[in-house]
């Protein structure tokens, strides 16, 4: 092993204590986007006292801190990690459980945090080998209104110029001490679905005086799911589902007027675009057929994240490097889930990848968005190590010297 690289390693144990530590004081006090006041507290408070740099907050809870590197001319790298917590009441009974009635880190941004602040604390302490500056971005809101497009438009990618941006998020389908880089593209677009369909009223003794908004929602519903298994290829991932139908006013009266509303999640740009003309078709001739009307609106969400080639390669060696190549899994499959990391991969070559969390021995197998959801705190010490080596070999760094 080579001297830069035992020391990494010396560094993440000797401190791994302190990362746990912060962790689950994250956990225990978690805060919903645009109100994560304590926590970009928190990060700034744990930088400064590490002397790292700490730069104007964004959108007053978003940090933003930096890592000077010796050289003005070298490659500088971003490295992200999400900072909101969700609406979930936790049920799990450790000591560290959420402290806020229905609030919860249950999707493991705590950890992308915590593994965060170990990575400068390593990089930090090992500057003076760091050709280029290393910005981190603490980003609020992931999981609402999408925080990076913020920081982005706020210039977080400016002065010092970020060339690549790095990423991971947890995953408790994989077992803690494995890693899966995703090549292409990693996550899907999202957008929101809502659907107003027009009838009218009449009793219910009585159901041809009127024209039920209810069975018209159903017919289109049902309908629209054949947009994903007739419109589409097999080969191109989509889904179209719908969360909300609202109609109705007694138990005894036709109903007027019905609203859905639901996700749809695509990969392919073309496929997305294709999908959203044919809801409108499909819901618009449906409805008419029946004599009624249907308006629609598109909430457009984050774009498909797509990962650079050459910088996942080095993720990649990197993360096999430190837990080795049977460990580290190529990824066939995208994630149908949504992150706005795209905005940075879009903005700049970069990649996300997935840091098993798993253990089913000590039963932390909850997924995300789950108030059982856990994670086998190893995994943060294999996070760190990841990124810390990434970021030296994007720099370029001889990590073999």
């Amino acid at each position: 092993m080579a001297i830069l690289e035992r020391k990494i390693r010396e560094i993440v144990d000797e401190n791994f204590n302190k990362f746990v530590k912060i962790r689950r004081d994250l956990h225990r006090h978690p805060e919903l986007g645009l109100e994560e006041f304590r926590t970009a507290a928190k990060i700034e408070a744990y930088l400064m006292e590490w002397g790292i740099k700490v730069g104007q907050r964004i959108n007053q809870t978003s940090v933003v801190g930096c890592i000077k590197g010796t050289c003005d001319e070298a490659i500088n790298i971003g490295l992200r990690a999400d900072i909101d917590a969700l609406p979930i009441q936790e049920l799990n009974d450790h000591d560290y459980k959420s402290v806020y009635p229905g609030k919860m880190h249950a999707c493991g941004h705590d950890v992308h945090t915590a593994i965060q602040l170990g990575a400068a604390y390593v990089l930090q302490q090992i500057r003076s080998v760091l050709p280029g500056s290393v910005k981190l971005f603490f980003q609020q809101a992931e999981e609402t209104v999408g925080g990076a497009k913020r920081m982005i438009e706020e210039g977080v990618l400016d002065e010092p110029h970020i060339s690549h941006v790095l990423g991971m998020h947890v995953c408790p389908k994989m077992p803690a001490g494995n890693f899966g880089v995703k090549y292409d593209h990693a996550y899907a677009s999202s957008d929101t679905i809502t659907l107003d369909i027009y009838g009218h009223s009449a009793h219910g003794a009585s159901p041809q005086d009127g024209v039920d908004a209810i069975v018209i929602a159903s017919y289109i519903v049902t309908a629209l799911q054949t947009l994903v298994s007739r419109n589409t290829s097999p080969l191109d991932a989509a889904v179209l589902s719908f969360g909300v139908i609202q109609g109705g006013d007694a138990h005894n009266i036709i109903a007027n007027k019905v609203k859905l509303r639901g996700t749809l999640r695509t990969v392919d740009h073309d496929v997305r675009k294709m999908l959203k003309g044919r809801i409108f078709e499909v819901a618009t001739h449906v409805a008419k057929a029946f004599g009624a009307e249907v308006s629609l609106q598109v909430e457009v969400g984050y774009d498909a994240l797509v990962n650079d080639e050459i910088v996942t390669d080095i993720v990649r060696e990197s993360a096999e490097r430190i837990l080795g190549d049977d460990k580290v899994k190529v990824l066939k499959e995208p994630s149908l889930g949504v992150e706005d990391f795209a905005y940075f991969a879009k903005a700049r070559p970069s990649s996300y990848n997935r840091l098993g969390v798993a253990n089913e021995e000590k039963g932390i197998t909850g997924s995300v968005h789950d108030g059982k959801f856990d994670v086998d705190e190893a995994a943060i010490r294999y996070g760190i190590l990841i990124q810390v080596m990434s970021v030296l070999m994007l720099m370029g760094v001889g990590v073999d010297d």
